[in-house]
């Protein structure tokens, strides 16, 4: 009896533990990418945001055929540019020059199918990016004005 007990209290401790680890984010399968940046106004003008900007024009990249398309892109300083990947291979955006701080769409090969990155350049300049999973090849290039 004593062993059934001890059974009983090790399956419901561990069902308190899968039930801690359990998906706690509130998604509303909107596939936005939970592990991007808050927005950050700080210095260089760069802002990176996981909500969708209301205002102002932008442009939209998707990541397909492991490629940024379109891979050059030129936009008004103060738009949002939209990144989605839109395969079932992972893949990420990482800034590999230009002014400004560096900007990234969270952990290497973190954006999955469907997820979004929005980033707002306020500073003019011609800005390099990279997937990390598929660089050299996956590279694009943000021309602001």
């Amino acid at each position: 009896m004593k062993k059934w007990i001890a059974l009983l209290l090790a399956c419901l401790a561990l069902g308190l533990v899968f039930a801690g680890c359990g998906d706690d984010d509130d998604d509303d399968g909107g596939g936005s990418n939970d592990t991007q940046q808050p927005a950050d106004e700080g210095e260089g003008g760069v802002q990176e945001s996981g909500e969708p900007e209301t205002t102002g024009s932008g442009a939209q990249v998707g990541m397909a055929s492991i490629q940024f398309e379109p891979a050059e892109i030129e936009v008004n300083a103060g738009d949002t540019i939209t990144f989605t990947n839109n395969e079932a291979v992972p893949h990420d955006v990482h800034k590999t020059s230009g002014p400004g701080p560096d900007f990234k769409s969270g952990p290497t090969g973190g954006m999955q199918e469907g997820d979004t990155f929005k980033l707002t350049l306020d500073k003019a300049g011609t800005y390099e990016y990279v997937c990390n999973v598929h660089a050299p090849g996956m590279a694009g290039q943000i021309m602001v004005k």
